[in-house]
């Protein structure tokens, strides 16, 4: 570093109660950024500098946004690029960071690099962690911004062949779906509700799967078709694994919908009190709640049985 950016030493008043005790290195390089901050400096100097401070603490957040200020003012698409390059190692080895995807998000708009390359780097990060919600919420901005949808229903059946409990890429699937306005056809979510079913045949009782059913049930163009598929689907999982709650919940959920016959009523009522007696104990007294409604007609103002 040039001699005359002294470093500016931390103020912690005239008589500090419980003084921090950081590393000399620590104190070294945030000495360098409050000099930088100070003189409003920004350039390659003030970007090297942010760098030591983000390498030895990457949640702090005034330097990332800094970065971003040297960044604006160097102004070439190259220096946006090496960032773009250089942010990579960071976000890999602070993947739960919400800074380093923003960071990420703002190179990518700078760049306009927002193709296979980019979705291939997050595929590695969640590889990682299946679940990480901030690479998620990046990718389908990237997703969403640059308009790759072809192969992410690939991609998410990908993750639930390796792991059918992923609600992150079940989540995804349905944000494809939304995205691509593939709700509003209707054989699109009758190959989803397909979908959902047959892993069901690996765990019956995998609540995400019955999730995903049902709220395509709700968002799909045909409700009343897809809550009378998914009941009959119910109907067959019970016979094949008696005592299954997911799947007697789902069946609850369709039959105790706006308009339904007093019929269904009636059954969801019967599959209310087996819920909260020997198949979902643990909530009993929602599924008490709800067996009141129904037997009530809907304004749950008669007490149940239960």
């Amino acid at each position: 570093m040039a001699d005359d950016l002294a470093p500016v030493a931390q103020d912690d008043g005239p008589a500090p109660v419980v003084r921090i005790k950081y590393t000399p290195e620590f104190e070294e390089a945030m000495g360098r950024f409050r000099a930088i901050l100070l003189r409003g400096e920004v350039g390659e100097r003030a970007l090297a500098v942010t760098g030591e401070v983000i390498d030895l603490n990457a949640a702090n957040y005034t330097a990332w946004a800094y970065r971003r200020r040297c960044l604006e003012a160097l102004g070439s698409r190259e220096t946006w690029a090496r960032e773009l390059e250089w942010s990579a190692d960071v976000t890999r080895d602070n993947q739960k960071n919400y800074q380093v995807w923003f960071h990420r998000r703002r190179c990518v708009e700078a760049v306009g690099a927002g193709d296979a390359s980019e979705l291939a780097f997050v595929a590695e990060c969640l590889d990682a962690d299946g679940k990480n919600y901030h690479a998620w919420g990046y990718r389908q901005w990237l997703i969403g911004r640059f308009g790759l949808w072809a192969d992410e229903l690939d991609f998410a059946a990908a993750l639930l062949a390796d792991d059918p409990y992923n609600n992150s890429a079940w989540n995804e699937r349905f944000f494809v779906l939304r995205g691509t306005r593939a709700l509003n056809d209707p054989a699109a979510v009758s190959a989803e509700l397909d979908f959902a079913a047959r892993e069901l045949r690996r765990d019956a009782n995998n609540v995400a799967p019955w999730s995903y059913m049902k709220g395509l049930v709700d968002a799909g163009p045909e409700p009343d078709a897809a809550a009378a598929w998914l009941c009959a689907r119910c109907r067959e999982l019970l016979v094949a694994h008696p005592g299954c709650a997911p799947a007697a919940a789902a069946l609850v959920d369709m039959l105790d919908r706006p308009g339904a016959r007093e019929a269904a009523a009636a059954e969801a009522a019967v599959m209310c009190i087996a819920l909260a007696t020997k198949w979902d104990t643990v909530r009993s007294k929602y599924w008490a709640m709800r067996h009141a409604q129904l037997v009530a007609g809907g304004d749950g103002q008669q007490t149940s049985a239960l």
